[in-house]
């Protein structure tokens, strides 16, 4: 999610220009000034629509206009504090920068101080904190990983320290580095007293508490929730030993047990540990991923270099030669004591520490080398020899470890006599991406062969006896292939990666081009292909469900195929309506083909669609861009770069992109279908609706004529939102057009005009526009009317009379329009009578 500037006036856009390139950013401006400048992108909608269309797309907006302008547009969208973007105002020449909403969680004052200081003006904060010089209770930690307990009462306790009233603070005694960093933050709130017994808090003199701990505090916080603001780091280390194979679920349940027995709160678990014997189990992987947190994997030369004395006897010890797995790791991960020693479970042990930060560098100093990556799997390796402090080892009876053994019986097999190539697929660059089974191949290859960059990735996972041939750069794919057929031929155990899947643009077809030109008959060497996850299916999970239909993947790379060739695929896949992923999309000498392709799509796809440049994806630099197809920008992509168009019926959520599968047109269908048995459709399927909060309310009437007329005036009296489609107009849509009581697209309707809206009506003359209308909104999720076939909507608009605060509909279903006005009306005549 990116921060995006929008503008009104033609000054506004000159600024929002300039911010945009200075703060990486999308700048939106008017039409009718966008051929001003190259850094901006136009828009013909109405603000309101403009931005409601990238409210839930931004992480944050600034709006170049009146504030008052700003916060009647922005007013209907508002949700939560918790999920609604930073929105900052400023005028056109930038001398005042205002957050309007989000100053302290969605970090509105920190980006009107950034745009302040690229403008020369002043940042008008007016959060009472700020202003005071106090901390903001809500980002106490958050850079440490910190969470709050959701029910905990933000606002009142930050009312009161702005107020001047008194708050009790509370941290745990055993984390030493939450106490330090909460002194140093509330040093300068003299109305902050701090207490040694969390009990204290529930003094009458407080009149708000601050709490920090790692354990389960069900009954204190019962009482003190209503004026308080509880605390979660994530210092619980958890150490995890398993035997082959144990499922996610049976460790997710030992790890629960652990901690309620040992009185812990889950919500505090900052990191699994274990060893690097056990690194590649998927059942602790999933783990990590169900609790959010990274998988520490320690070397086993450094688990080999402790005492097995200090830790609980294991089983480890007599299979491994190990001093174990849970309780060390944890140890070593954490950096703090054990608060819960070992818990032997049939299938596997678990053991927590805390984690202190402070105390592990002072022991460590520079020896560790952390390789911490942003999506989980982290590896440790350290020169530290030496032992950890002793710790009373618990009488725990251990489960019976099996040794490790490779049981793969196909071409990686050890005993093999004749060499073998293995193809391996290493993922898109997070570690935690890279297989089972490639993990083995790496283990057990004698020569590894690769590009540098992805050897670099992998590096942590080979060993000091392993070979490893580095190609410097790209470019000789045949090259490296050939020689690695024959350090197999020669009777060699080899493995040669590629990033992503190895048969996706990547290694294995030179692979096999060479072994076709040596008439090979599949046995020397023995070839075997792992197979990995793919960048765009890397980027199409960051982004949710992008590819959940029909799709294709398109390089755009012309060196080996001809730029002809790769034009008419794009077309064909273009016209087909597939989701479309393009590799190789942009490089130095490249530079024209990615602005060529997305010409071609925008031939045939609504100029919101999604488009999301993805880069390095799972990588440490990793850069996700999610746009729209008008607003795609092919300076934003390079050779690492995916680039994924939706389909025309994609759209997105926030920061997420979805595509539809086609449940709900089926469902839909089928609805319709039901309607030609009437023994199987019950009359009872209709349920009467009243909308109330119709200010919110916004929809789409496609067609301009008598009957779209009608359908426009229902809507603007119940102060409905009204988006027109239509290439003409009635005189009086043409009216309130121009008085700016309905927006006007004047053109005819297209794929994608029904984003946003929460109600549609076809009402255009052309049977096949309205059928086309309504299979659209019933993919999108949009409720439809149908004017010329009602069966084929959801809802249909009755008779309404209103009178002395009552108000009655007449509905037909819409089988018999005239009859239902006709017996409204003779309701209308029988009140008045009856007065």
């Amino acid at each position: 999610m990116s921060i995006t500037i929008i503008a009104i006036t033609r000054a506004g856009a000159r600024l929002a220009e300039r911010l945009a390139l200075e703060l990486n950013a999308i700048a939106r401006v008017p039409a009718k000034f966008a051929g001003e400048g190259t850094a901006a992108t136009p828009y013909a909608a109405s603000l309101a629509d403009e931005v409601r269309a990238w409210w839930d797309r931004s992480r944050a907006l600034a709006l170049i206009m009146a504030s008052g302008i700003a916060v009647r547009t922005i007013a209907p969208l508002l949700n939560r504090k918790t999920t609604d973007p930073a929105v900052v105002c400023l005028d056109e020449s930038g001398r005042f920068v205002i957050p309007l909403i989000g100053g302290h969680q969605a970090g509105a004052n920190d980006l009107a101080r950034r745009i302040a200081a690229i403008t020369g003006g002043q940042a008008v904060i007016t959060t009472a904190s700020d202003t005071q010089g106090l901390p903001a209770l809500d980002l106490i930690g958050r850079d440490e990983g910190w969470r709050i307990a959701g029910d905990s009462a933000l606002t009142h306790a930050m009312a009161c320290l702005v107020n001047g009233d008194l708050i009790g603070c509370w941290v745990d005694p055993d984390l030493s580095d939450a106490r330090r960093l909460m002194d140093d933050l509330l040093a300068p709130c003299p109305n902050v007293a701090f207490v040694d017994n969390a009990a204290d808090l529930m003094d009458a003199r407080f009149a708000a508490a601050l709490l920090a701990t790692h354990r389960r505090i069900d009954d204190l916080w019962e009482t003190l929730r209503a004026k308080s603001v509880r605390y979660l780091p994530p210092v619980l280390v958890i150490g995890v030993g398993c035997r082959r194979g144990v499922p996610v679920e049976e460790l997710h349940d030992a790890l629960q047990t652990t901690l309620a027995d040992a009185g812990l709160d889950e919500r505090c678990v900052g990191a699994l540990a274990t060893a690097e014997i056990k690194a590649a189990e998927p059942g602790l992987i999933a783990l990590a991923d169900t609790l959010g947190v990274p998988l520490r994997v320690v070397p086993t030369a450094e688990l080999a270099a402790l005492d097995a004395a200090q830790f609980s006897r294991s089983a480890a010890t007599a299979h491994f030669d190990l001093p174990g797995v849970a309780e060390p790791c944890a140890v070593i991960v954490g950096g703090g004591p054990l608060i819960a020693p070992k818990r032997a479970f049939p299938r596997c042990t678990v053991a927590v520490a805390l984690e202190r930060r402070h105390e592990l560098a002072e022991h460590r100093k520079s020896q560790v080398t952390w390789h911490v990556g942003e999506h989980g799997f982290t590896r440790i390796g350290t020169d530290f020899h030496g032992s950890f402090p002793s710790y009373p080892a618990p009488i725990c009876e251990n489960p019976s470890y099996p040794r490790e053994s490779y049981s793969h019986k196909t071409a990686l097999e050890p005993d093999r006599s004749s060499g073998v190539l293995m193809l391996v697929s290493i993922g898109p660059g997070d570690p935690q991406h890279l297989t089972a089974a490639a993990r083995e191949a790496l283990r057990h290859a004698e020569i590894v062969a690769g590009y540098r960059v992805y050897i670099d990735l992998i590096r942590d996972l080979l060993h000091p006896h392993q070979e490893v041939l580095v190609t410097p750069a790209m470019g000789d794919e045949a090259g490296r292939a050939r020689q690695a057929i024959e350090l197999a031929r020669a009777g060699r155990r080899v493995a040669l990666i590629s990033s992503g899947d190895i048969g996706i643009y990547a290694m294995a077809a030179p692979v096999f081009e060479a072994l076709r030109e040596d008439d090979w008959t599949g046995e020397d060497p023995a070839i075997e292909v792992l197979p990995g996850i793919s960048a765009f299916q890397a980027l199409a999970a960051r982004l949710g469900a992008p590819v959940s239909h029909d799709f294709c993947v398109i390089s755009l790379s012309d060196l080996l195929t001809p730029w002809e060739v790769i034009e008419r695929r794009l077309r064909a896949a273009a016209q087909a309506d597939f989701v479309v992923a393009l590799y190789n999309p942009r490089s130095r000498g490249r530079d024209w083909q990615l602005d060529a392709a997305l010409r071609i799509l925008r031939e045939h796809r609504p100029p919101d669609t999604p488009v999301a440049f993805g880069r390095n994806v799972s990588r440490t630099d990793e850069h996700v861009t999610l746009t729209t197809l008008a607003a795609a920008d092919p300076s934003c992509a390079d050779m690492f770069t995916v680039v994924l168009v939706g389909n025309s019926q994609s759209y997105t959520l926030g920061k997420w992109m979805a595509t539809p599968r086609g449940y709900a047109a089926r469902a839909q269908s089928e609805a319709n279908r039901s309607g030609e048995s009437p023994a199987t459709e019950p009359a009872l399927r209709e349920y009467p609706i009243m909308l109330t909060d119709t200010s919110r309310l916004s929809a789409v009437v496609v067609g301009g004529g008598a009957v779209g007329e009608r359908k426009v005036r229902g809507l603007l009296e119940a102060g409905a939102t009204v988006r027109l489609v239509s290439p003409t107009a009635t005189p009086q849509l043409t009216a309130w057009a121009e008085e700016g009581r309905i927006m006007w697209a004047r053109r005819a309707y297209e794929s994608g005009d029904l984003m946003g809206a929460l109600l549609a009506f076809a009402a255009t003359s052309e049977r096949s526009v309205n059928a086309q209308i309504a299979r659209d909104a019933a993919a999108a999720g949009v409720l439809c009317n149908v004017a010329d076939a009602p069966e084929e909507g959801q809802f249909h608009v009755p008779a309404v009379h209103r009178s002395g605060g009552i108000t009655i509909a007449v509905s037909s279903s819409g089988a018999a329009p005239a009859r239902a006005v006709a017996l409204r009306d003779a309701i209308a005549r029988w009140l008045k009578v009856e007065g």
